[in-house]
């Protein structure tokens, strides 16, 4: 391990060259990105390309980017914040809270003789099928820690798609889009992989018609990794009403107790029309590709659904339109400067820069160390994602809403130039991407806006944008 501290004489130059090649890539061209980086007391913050292709704006070091799945862990964090309060216990159940939860869960099957069926029209595709399953009563309690650790069963339909797309091995099956398509029965506003923000319900009526659904991929404590941090955003929400007397929506609550205290100036949710941080919102972009697996182009968001599929903006644009809810899963957006702040306070033991105590120093080693114990990792998603603890090659798992290192298993079946003992990281739908390294006083946030549930994105965009990078990034440390 290498205690210094600090970057090589020629980091920025190697850091620009890396930086600057994602841009003309031969897989995937990012049109922009920013990027910020620190080690120790160094600190490296740049923009590079455009924000807009048509426009050919060059991006700012002050965008303010969609981080999408990276609220995970701010969401974990705020309600480590409540639990130091004694509000809540990890191991409690869900259904102590929401009472749509208290119910005998059913287990979707998929079986092509089931005797059930349901239509579902993917958003990959454009095709309709129809999918025959059956169910099975879930034997185990969905409990506050299963949301932290997304393995609650309330998993995204996207990898059910991928799946179709690529053939398999993203999380071989389809119960997610049966789960999804039981859901929009009772609600149309409910989770999908082109809306998802929130909708124009509250927070609870989205919650509530998961509930009363009554359906999960699989049994809770196995990884299922998407709706976890949204339910537990609405407990979040049920916690700070009943101890401070008054209902905050969860973007009120964060702002309260993180944005506002970090001074995370820019940080919001959802953006009202007008507001004049949108302006610096960078275009949102994804990939396709051809027949042979190669990407054709970057073309915006709305240009790589299919004909026919329902496209709204303002569902993943984070602005335009109006919304009842914030999403703890997806909803945060801010520029890159502003999120280090979330990781400044994580390496000063959870204190801010005007000396404000915001988690313990105990919640601060959770949050960036802390493993939840009994939870079913040794399955296909859970090993697409690189978290299936020691059944991955490098041992890492997803807790407290980041994937974190198993810095004391040292047997390994393999491993990325990229993968460090002590480190926690995650990324998000556009390709964001945060890797924290606490023992070595350092982290880099690298921000495109690359819409990964495109295909040609999906297929480049994560070993390109965060294993690269991270591979880079420590190669620049004495």
């Amino acid at each position: 391990m290498n205690n210094s501290n600090k970057f090589c004489k020629d980091y920025e130059e190697i850091l620009d060259d890396h930086f600057e090649g994602l841009l003309n890539n031969d897989h995937l061209s990012i049109p922009g990105l920013v990027v910020f980086a620190k080690r120790g007391q160094e600190i490296y913050h740049k923009a590079f390309g455009v924000s807009n292709l048509k426009s050919g704006k060059a991006m700012q070091t002050d965008a303010m980017f969609r981080m999408y799945s990276m609220t995970k862990v701010l969401t974990s964090f705020i309600a480590l914040r409540l639990y130091e309060e004694e509000l809540f216990e990890l191991d409690d159940p869900v259904s102590q809270f929401i009472p749509s939860f208290d119910r005998a869960w059913d287990i979707v099957v998929d079986c092509p003789e089931g005797p059930e069926s349901i239509d579902y029209k993917s958003i990959l595709t454009g095709e309709s099928q129809n999918l025959n399953f059956r169910r099975k009563i879930s034997t185990e309690p969905m409990l506050i820690k299963h949301l932290m650790s997304e393995s609650a069963g309330i998993e995204y339909e996207i990898f059910s798609e991928y799946d179709s797309l690529f053939g398999g091995g993203v999380c071989d099956r389809n119960a997610g889009l049966v789960a999804n398509a039981l859901r929009q029965q009772l609600h149309p506003q409910v989770y999908r992989s082109s809306s998802i923000l929130g909708a124009d319900i509250t927070l609870q009526e989205f919650v509530d018609t998961i509930g009363n659904a009554g359906v999960l991929t699989c049994e809770p404590g196995e990884f299922s990794y998407g709706h976890g941090a949204t339910v537990l955003g609405r407990i979040i929400e049920i916690l700070y009403e009943k101890s401070r007397g008054e209902f905050k929506k969860l973007s009120e609550i964060m702002s309260a107790l993180l944005f506002e205290p970090l001074e995370m100036e820019d940080a919001a949710f959802f953006l009202e029309d007008g507001d004049h941080r949108v302006k610096r919102i960078p275009t949102l972009y994804g990939a396709l590709l051809n027949s042979d697996g190669v990407t054709t182009k970057v073309a915006e968001e709305q240009d790589c659904y299919p004909e026919g599929t329902k496209y709204l903006t303002n569902q993943t644009a984070h602005f335009s339109g109006s919304r009842l809810y914030e999403s703890g899963d997806t909803g945060a957006i801010m520029t890159a400067s502003d999120y280090s702040k979330f990781y400044d306070m994580l390496l000063d033991g959870g204190v801010s820069k005007k000396g404000e105590r915001v988690l313990s120093e105990q919640g601060v080693r959770t949050l960036c160390k802390g493993r939840f114990t009994n939870l079913r990792l040794n399955t296909a998603l859970a090993k697409s994602f690189g978290v299936a603890g020691a059944d991955s090659p490098f041992p890492k798992s997803f807790n407290f809403g980041w994937a974190t290192a198993h810095g004391d298993q040292n047997v390994l079946k393999g491993y990325k130039n990229g993968d460090h003992f002590d480190m926690s990281h995650w990324g998000g739908y556009a390709l964001t991407q945060g890797i924290f390294y606490p023992t070595e006083k350092s982290y880099m946030l690298v921000c495109p806006q690359m819409m990964s549930t495109t295909p040609g994105a999906f297929a480049f965009g994560q070993p390109l944008v965060r294993d690269k990078s991270m591979s880079v990034f420590q190669s620049v440390w004495r």
